[in-house]
């Protein structure tokens, strides 16, 4: 009789919290251990009586194992040196427990990655209502392509499946869209008190630094609204831009926005077309939007966003981008890609995003269904 497997899940924040009891209703599994690196989602599970038994991690006074510079010490520009106390964890943890995470790149995660290797990273994926997970890593640390490789040789894809797919793509409206900025101010304040007041693992910047980036994010708004009333060429080529601080433009990529539009503003010079560059709506650094801007203007670079992402990406010539989603997107449109970072769907084709739906992606059902 084969033995069940065991599985624990570590939890950052209260969406990742319901991400996974998502997971948990598709693949018919209950967790043994829910550790989390935050009070909100701790509490919040405990009152909700999610499955499982929940454990609030904290930090140790001996010094972090890892030397790698975790995701929330880059945003917010300050190393820590604390440990995590894990010996709950190791008494509960056996080295064949899996251990599923959403983002390996934070702080909790690369400590316990130290101790633990049998882990499972899981994403939601770009499309309407679906996960991806790779015992390998995410994006481009993930294995993905060569489990496209593997299909491409059992399967064909029609084209009616890749228009099907493309209509489905085009009225997909992503999730974090509709998500609350109350909500999310609410409990980021109270993690915050949770971080100072009972040394919970995930890094928090100041109270005064979470007011700066309110501030600062605000304005970057204000800025980017202003490229959304522009005149478009009607023949061109778009370069995707991407949040600067995101995971996969920090550990995935050895470029950065400016060095990447130069790039595809010199080859799309080269096909006689004008080049537009799409800022991410998402970007929180200030400097850095503006940045993008003076050389856009000293280059005499078009930005352009209004309207949907896709609605340009359909009228564009050829996409250009580090290693956005935006880009595997495009190829299921049938647009030409050129990538200046790492990328699963890298030498894919509309064929192969369809594949990659069917095969690779699971259903993500609510928890009621």
């Amino acid at each position: 009789m084969k033995q069940r497997k065991i599985v624990h899940i570590l939890i950052d924040n209260a969406s990742r919290l319901d991400f996974f009891q998502r997971v948990l209703n598709n693949e018919n599994t209950t967790p043994s251990c829910v550790f989390h690196s935050n009070i909100y989602s701790y509490v919040l599970a405990k009152t909700k009586k999610y499955p499982g038994s929940h454990i609030l991690l904290r930090q140790s006074k001996v010094k972090k194992n890892t030397a790698q510079s975790s995701i929330e010490e880059i945003k917010g520009q300050r190393e820590y040196q604390y440990g995590i106390n894990i010996s709950n964890f190791k008494k509960l943890v056996e080295s064949s427990d899996e251990l599923w995470v959403f983002s390996g790149f934070q702080y909790v995660a690369l400590e316990i990655k130290t101790t633990h290797h049998n882990i499972r990273y899981f994403e939601i994926a770009n499309f309407p209502n679906k996960y991806q997970s790779s015992y390998t890593g995410v994006n481009a640390d993930a294995d993905h392509h060569n489990k496209i490789e593997e299909l491409r040789t059992t399967h064909t894809v029609t084209p009616r499946e890749i228009e099907l797919l493309k209509t489905q793509l085009l009225t997909f409206r992503p999730p974090h869209v509709d998500s609350s900025i109350l909500s999310k101010a609410l409990e980021q304040f109270v993690n915050l008190i949770g971080f100072h007041c009972l040394k919970t693992t995930a890094p928090h910047s100041s109270p005064l630094q979470q007011l700066q980036k309110a501030i600062e994010i605000h304005r970057v708004r204000k800025v980017i609204h202003k490229h959304k009333h522009l005149q478009r060429p009607s023949n061109f080529n778009l370069f995707i831009g991407q949040v600067a601080q995101d995971s996969q433009t920090l550990f995935q990529s050895n470029t950065n926005a400016i060095d990447s539009i130069k790039k595809a503003h010199q080859d799309s010079e080269s096909k006689g077309l004008p080049l537009i560059v799409r800022l991410h709506p998402g970007e929180k650094q200030l400097c850095v939007i503006q940045e993008q801007i003076r050389f856009c203007k000293q280059e005499g670079i078009l930005i352009y966003n209004q309207g949907a992402l896709l609605e340009s990406v359909l009228q564009s010539e050829h996409i250009y981008t580090i290693n956005s989603t935006g880009g595997l997107h495009s190829l299921l449109l049938e647009k030409p890609v050129t990538l200046y970072g790492n990328s699963f769907y890298q030498g894919w084709k509309a064929s192969d995003v369809v594949l990659y739906h069917q095969h690779l992606l699971q259903e993500l059902h609510s928890p009621n269904s």
